[in-house]
């Protein structure tokens, strides 16, 4: 019975509107199963490597900050990303906070009470404090953090993929159906263009 339901709306359904929800399924629709395969296999891999660039975007960044807290003492209960960046631009969290201090004065030169607060707002201190053994180390680290970008970056442009894979599906059951819906209307005092449902 549910299986005989699923039929019929599936066979009810536009084409159109299948392609832009699952590119492949308008050519399913309209009996096209080659056609069909291959958008579902684009679709498929598109998020499957949207997966894969994610997953091991997020797995080095862990690394990497596993990597900090053996080699520079950096805290493992943070969990602001600013402050794993200063990592990679800071040898220790001393250098770090001069750097702050120097802000402080060049954006609040008048103003002690709000350098002061800016100092303790950004800078870090105690558990947070941090010094990396070795210069080499450091740059390990920031290698790491930039491959872990570099994959999170690729992650996000699959998004778009998809987006694209659905526009060119919509377009090929609208162009290419075996029933003409899409064409000229040349017929006396209606020149334009016109398109079946």
């Amino acid at each position: 019975m549910f299986l005989g339901i699923s039929l019929i709306i599936f066979q009810a359904m536009n084409p159109i509107f299948a392609s832009a929800m699952i590119p492949g399924l308008g050519e399913l629709i309209q009996g096209e199963k080659s056609k069909a395969r291959s958008f579902f296999v684009i679709e498929g891999s598109i998020w499957l490597t949207y997966l894969g660039f994610n997953y091991f975007g997020h797995k080095i960044d862990q690394s990497a900050k596993v990597f900090a807290i053996d080699h520079a003492g950096a805290n493992p209960a943070q969990r602001d990303a600013e402050y794993f960046d200063a990592l990679e631009s800071y040898f220790s969290s001393d250098d770090h906070n001069l750097g702050v201090e120097r802000d402080a004065s060049w954006l609040y030169p008048d103003d002690p009470q709000r350098q002061q607060e800016y100092i303790q707002e950004h800078s870090y201190f105690d558990s947070d404090a941090w010094e990396w053994d070795t210069l080499s180390n450091q740059s390990d680290y920031w290698r790491r953090r930039k491959s872990a970008r570099e994959n999170l970056r690729r992650a996000s442009f699959m998004p778009g993929f998809a987006i694209i894979n659905r526009i060119i599906s919509i377009i090929d059951v609208v162009v290419f159906a075996e029933e003409e819906r899409f064409g000229f209307d040349t017929r006396p005092g209606k020149i334009g263009l016109y398109y079946k449902f």
